[in-house]
């Protein structure tokens, strides 16, 4: 299957060894008896979400959490057999669909109950809590009503509880904190009513690397699965190692003389005669556009400066007076080459981002491979149209 890679193509390759090491990471942060209720939504923050599910099922997670129940109906129909808890908003259709498939709901509003109540169906519901994120979510007033709706419900089953910290990768914050007597409070209202959700989550990547996880049964990881920080310029005390790599071949070595202008709107010019090479990874492959001039590339284990912008299809490097690249050679854009990495984070700084956005963009036109043991496991060509 390696012979697969494209030569003259960008790709993303998927690492589910380092997946699974991330994992392994942040078991290490929990408290003992916490599980883990990994987060696989928008397709694994760009990573692959059944490949990256299956492989985080293999290792042991309790539980999946995805933003809309088509991605809970995917997982299931491609073998996944942990529970899910969707996140977002469902329809009739699909509360019936989870309600066969072992696939919980989040519910985000008190309306919600009339409305699953009017279906006739059995709903498993972990109920979001809004203690400051101020999305979506139950308010901490509105628990009294919460109680009685529940208690003359016929068909929705409280199983889970849970709320998410909004500032916990922020250093010093007290909001965690003012977060946390506000969930633990509602969810003392609902254990005093007769209502026991068994499973307690509010420990994103930021919380549960910072805060212990009082009264929590499930810790709740994302980012840090798929070897990002919360905060790209933050020290979380966890080594990651990165998941996702950009990857393509240089197409064309061409020498230019001094003064000459290099991409679009001219912004760099050749300071002297030099050989500028060209590789076919532009800002449609998720090589963001703000690396203009910036950013660099890895070419036989060596790093090289972005000439000129981005553009959609290719990025230009400048390789100097006497270059040592050559048309075919490997170009990381993102990802380990020899001794030097460039990772989601360290792209994150440049733009002022984070790595949640780098890796959500890569793109879904250009293909994914997925590796272990360095062989690639699996291939998923790119959606062309």
């Amino acid at each position: 299957m390696d012979k697969l890679r494209p030569k003259y193509s960008p790709y993303v390759e998927i690492s589910i060894d380092n997946l699974l090491y991330n994992l392994k990471q942040v078991r290490s942060a929990l408290p003992r008896g916490v599980g883990v209720i990994a987060v696989v939504k928008d397709c694994s923050y760009g990573c692959g979400g059944v490949e990256a599910a299956k492989a985080l099922e293999a290792g042991g997670v309790d539980f999946f959490a995805v933003a809309r129940p088509r991605e809970a109906f995917v997982l299931r129909k491609s073998g996944v057999a942990k529970p899910v808890l969707v996140l977002g908003f469902a329809d009739e259709n699909e509360l019936r669909f989870g309600a066969d498939n072992d696939i919980a709901f989040a519910l985000n509003d008190l309306t919600e109950i009339d409305r699953w109540e009017s279906y006739r169906v059995n709903v498993d519901s972990h109920v979001n809590i809004d203690t400051g994120m101020s999305r979506v979510g139950v308010l901490p007033s509105e628990m009294g009503a919460l109680i009685d709706a529940l208690k003359s419900s016929a068909n929705i089953r409280l199983t889970g509880a849970f709320t998410h910290m909004a500032c916990a990768d922020e250093p010093g914050t007290e909001t965690v904190g003012r977060q946390l007597d506000k969930f633990t409070g509602s969810v003392d209202k609902l254990r005093q009513s007769g209502i026991n959700p068994a499973h307690i989550h509010y420990g994103n990547t930021a919380a549960l690397l910072r805060f212990p996880l009082k009264g929590c049964t499930l810790a709740r990881p994302g980012i840090a699965l798929y070897g990002c920080k919360p905060d790209p310029a933050q020290d979380f005390g966890i080594a990651l190692k990165p998941v996702a790599s950009l990857v393509s071949r240089v197409v064309k070595v061409k020498k230019l003389p001094a003064g000459t202008q290099v991409s679009y709107g001219g912004n760099y010019v050749t300071p002297a005669d030099t050989y500028i090479a060209t590789v076919p990874i532009g800002y449609a492959h998720g090589l963001p556009r703000f690396l203009s001039g910036r950013g660099e590339v890895l070419i036989g284990g060596k790093r090289y400066r972005v000439a000129g912008n981005v553009t959609m299809d290719y990025v230009m490097v400048d390789a100097g007076p006497a270059p040592v690249v050559s048309v075919g050679d490997e170009a990381v854009a993102m990802g380990v080459q020899g001794g030097e990495t460039i990772t989601a984070d360290d792209i994150a700084v440049i733009g002022g981002t984070i790595g949640y956005e780098v890796l959500c963009n890569l793109g879904t036109s250009i293909d994914r491979f997925y590796t272990r043991g360095g062989k690639i496991i699996r291939h998923e060509p790119g959606v062309i149209f």
